[in-house]
């Protein structure tokens, strides 16, 4: 594959454009050419602060700068709209300015159409929804429905459920959170009702056979099992009742997105034709439907890099977890003869001085070594200051809240107290903790 522009030639024709721009750095460099990082799958391990998002748009430019694809042929999926559209508008910003570098230079472009393939993963799972779902007989060209629209149907059907056997003591309310968290791990996990069944009464039986007294605890598991068998009709026709009208949730969109990637291949070969080149963001967050649904759709050797930091996992976000990026390399398998590494590595994190790295470094080391994968520490960058740390720890969050306003106000409100010179040179990065009475 004939390189045109090397990451640092692209990077000097846009600078030629913006001087604020920059060359990579000899983190970003590897991961952006295609002689250090091949058209094959492959995991970028992006600390916070470390450029993901500027070193994924440079990736794009340089393989649209060298007409190894358009822009819209290079398929990019992250989580929120927010980050979709500055993902998508870095992208754009850079194409247009290296156009304008070419006819500067009066060098012919390489290209011509400024259009992108950038967007969320769930709109991505409700567009090829809207195209395939006929396949199961299901209407599915319509907007998801939100948390609140999902709730009120479940709390109707719980208000409206009486099936001689589902019986409770439980408020109303808790029914409903328990029939809407059995729903969505069945979605995601993509078990039949019988299969939980069967492992319920399984277990049923085992707590039963025990010998000896019962305590709470006991009682309490058997209470569960009971009352989720019990359930299983009620969540079945919740489910059945808004595949048939059509009216389905984020969770119903991901999963049957998934079971018509996995069931009918050749929608993976009309995928893989449109987009030969595809990027995952946050890709720790990804579910297990989401995670399903592109291997089906892209596995095999497919050019993906997905990006994405396993310390995230320590929030939970979306049900973030650091083995997810772990078992990348079994969902997204190389080819035969493929060259490239399997991980690359953003670690210079360009946000935080040195104190707050020290103590991430430190609460993320568990988490770093685990699922099979190492992760380094995150270093700083090379201007990076000693930085100061504060604790506190207050009664309730109105306290932490005030005391975190009270302690920026000034910094924010006199910002002559922040230039080089001054006692302090930038805010403290602060660090608090919760204690209830």
């Amino acid at each position: 594959m004939i390189e045109k522009y090397t990451p640092d030639q692209v990077a000097q024709m846009i600078i030629s454009i913006d001087p604020t721009f920059h060359l990579p750095s000899d983190e970003q460099r590897p991961i952006i050419s295609i002689h250090d990082n091949p058209l094959e799958p492959a995991v970028v391990i992006a600390g916070a602060g470390s450029g993901k998002t500027e070193t994924m748009a440079a990736r794009v430019v340089y393989l649209v700068a060298n007409e190894i694809a358009r822009p819209d042929q290079i398929l990019g999926l992250t989580f929120t709209r927010k980050a979709a559209g500055e993902l998508n508008t870095r992208i754009r910003r850079r194409l247009r300015q290296f156009q304008q570098a070419q006819d500067k230079q009066g060098i012919a472009r390489t290209f011509s159409s400024l259009d992108t393939a950038v967007t969320t993963y769930h709109s991505y799972a409700g567009r090829l929804l809207s195209e395939h779902a006929i396949r199961y007989g299901i209407d599915a060209d319509v907007q998801p429905l939100g948390e609140a629209a999902v709730w009120m149907s479940a709390n109707k059907l719980v208000r409206e459920w009486d099936d001689g056997i589902f019986a409770t003591s439980d408020a109303a309310s808790t029914v409903v959170k328990d029939l809407l968290g059995i729903t969505s791990m069945v979605l995601e996990h993509r078990v039949t009702v019988d299969q939980i069944r069967a492992a319920d009464e399984e277990l049923l039986q085992q707590v039963i056979a025990m010998t000896g007294p019962t305590n709470d605890e006991t009682r309490k598991v058997a209470k569960v099992l009971n009352q989720r068998i019990a359930m299983l009709p009620m969540m079945q026709a919740f489910l059945e009742s808004r595949r048939q009208s059509g009216e389905l949730s984020f969770d119903d969109q991901i999963a049957l997105a998934a079971d018509i990637a996995v069931n009918f291949a050749d929608v993976g070969v009309l995928e893989r034709a449109k987009y030969p080149i595809v990027l995952l963001d946050e890709y720790q967050d990804t579910s297990q439907s989401q995670v399903r649904l592109l291997s089906a759709l892209f596995g095999g050797g497919h050019p993906v890099t997905a990006v994405g930091d396993p310390c995230q996992s320590i929030y939970t976000w979306r049900g973030a977890s650091s083995g997810t990026i772990s078992a990348f390399n079994t969902n997204f398998p190389k080819a035969e003869g493929a060259t490239g590494r399997d991980v690359y590595e953003l670690l210079t994190t360009y946000r935080n001085d040195e104190s707050i790295l020290a103590l991430a470094n430190q609460i993320s080391a568990d988490v770093r070594k685990d699922e099979g994968i190492t992760v380094a520490a995150l270093k700083p960058r090379k201007d990076a200051g000693k930085g100061n740390l504060s604790c506190g720890i207050f009664e309730n969050l109105e306290g932490e809240a005030t005391a975190i306003a009270e302690y920026f106000e000034p910094l924010w409100n006199n910002p002559e107290r922040t230039k080089a010179g001054s006692k302090v040179q930038r805010p403290l990065q602060f660090l608090s903790a919760n204690v209830r009475k």
